[in-house]
């Protein structure tokens, strides 16, 4: 076994753990390369099916191919897929400015309106290093 595949049933591993420990998970979606691939790493770990919900955080601000192609994923895989927008975040966004989307409170109040009590997502260890020792 290499090392990629080591780092794959790893985290399949994991997601099969927090699935067994609280059915009520939900995966935060982005659409972008790291957190499709958390997807595909969920479908495998429970062959092919999605068993919770996907949720992606509309910011108004995706290319519109982006969500076509999250929208065609969603049928294809036939995903649960709850698009929810952060008003507070998006009513004090400055245009050209970097935007802070998902803010942890912002996040915790989509997550207890569709009754998921943990959130599955991605951090990029090389960008968010202190980021990636933090549990939320």
């Amino acid at each position: 076994m290499d090392r990629l595949d080591e780092l794959e049933s790893k985290s399949i591993y994991i997601i099969r753990e927090a699935y067994a420990q609280c059915r009520k998970l939900a995966l935060l979606w982005l659409i972008g390369k790291d957190s499709s691939t958390l997807l595909w790493l969920v479908r495998k770990a429970f062959y092919g099916k999605q068993p919770f919900p996907v949720l992606h955080i509309d910011t108004g601000r995706k290319f519109k191919e982006m969500i076509e192609f999250c929208d065609a994923r969603a049928r294809e895989f036939g995903l649960k897929l709850v698009v929810a927008r952060n008003e507070e975040v998006l009513a004090g966004a400055q245009p050209g400015k970097p935007l802070i989307v998902v803010p942890r409170d912002g996040v915790r109040k989509i997550l207890v309106r569709e009754r998921a009590s943990i959130a599955i997502f991605q951090i990029e260890r090389g960008r968010q290093p202190q980021a990636a020792s933090q549990s939320h």
